[in-house]
């Protein structure tokens, strides 16, 4: 949702069919604020990955409208996805949401990566996730993902998260970069898409085709 059209109604049933077919429902929102954090997980998303987060405090705000109490101060509803509608009642709807629901926050630039310390220590998050082109653009490495000053960073920043208990995601194609996280700890790898291998696909097939421009 971060930079696509996506609306809620969509990322309803897109929870649906993800759950259906045995996979995690993951949710990029817009940003921090509360009816995004929130709306996700009443969609149904299990995994709420929160873009530019730069502070421990930012990081506190994701936990106060993404888990209910004690942890935070999630919007209290019982019909919706995220709570399997209340038929588990109240208590047990809640404790399973917060056992099931996992805030991670993206670490895309050298701000976060210099607070990152202080944010792996929020309590509720459940892991950092890494968007190596903002923080390529933010270190000065201009969008080259194979620079070994940016892979280092990013190596870092997973083996510090991992170290602490958190989990710890990137979203890169294959490379010396995904190779390194990996090689790091990370345990959460989005590593293609839709759009990325259709960009890579059919301008070698329009090239086939005689008088096609």
């Amino acid at each position: 949702m971060e930079h696509g059209p996506a609306g809620f109604e969509l990322v309803e049933s897109l929870c649906v069919a993800i759950q259906a077919g045995g996979a995690v429902p993951t949710v990029r929102v817009p940003d921090l604020q509360r009816h995004h954090v929130l709306r996700a997980l009443e969609c149904g998303a299990r995994i709420v990955v929160v873009p530019m987060i730069n502070t421990a405090e930012q990081a506190a705000e994701i936990v106060k409208h993404g888990k209910y109490p004690p942890l935070g101060s999630r919007g209290f509803n019982t019909r919706s996805r995220g709570v399997d509608y209340g038929l588990k009642g109240l208590q047990t709807a809640f404790a399973e949401a917060n056992a099931r629901t996992h805030l991670f926050v993206q670490i895309e630039t050298m701000e976060a990566v210099g607070n990152l310390e202080s944010i792996c220590a929020v309590q509720g998050l459940s892991g950092i996730f890494i968007g190596p082109g903002d923080l390529s653009m933010s270190g000065g490495f201009a969008g080259d993902l194979t620079a070994a000053g940016l892979i280092d960073i990013v190596s870092k920043c997973i083996r510090t998260a991992r170290e602490r208990g958190l989990h710890a995601g990137i979203l890169v194609g294959a490379g010396p970069m995904l190779d390194s996280a990996l090689a790091g700890g990370c345990d959460l790898v989005f590593c293609g898409g839709d759009v990325t291998e259709l960009a890579a696909v059919w301008p070698k097939l329009l090239e086939s085709v005689p008088g096609s421009t």
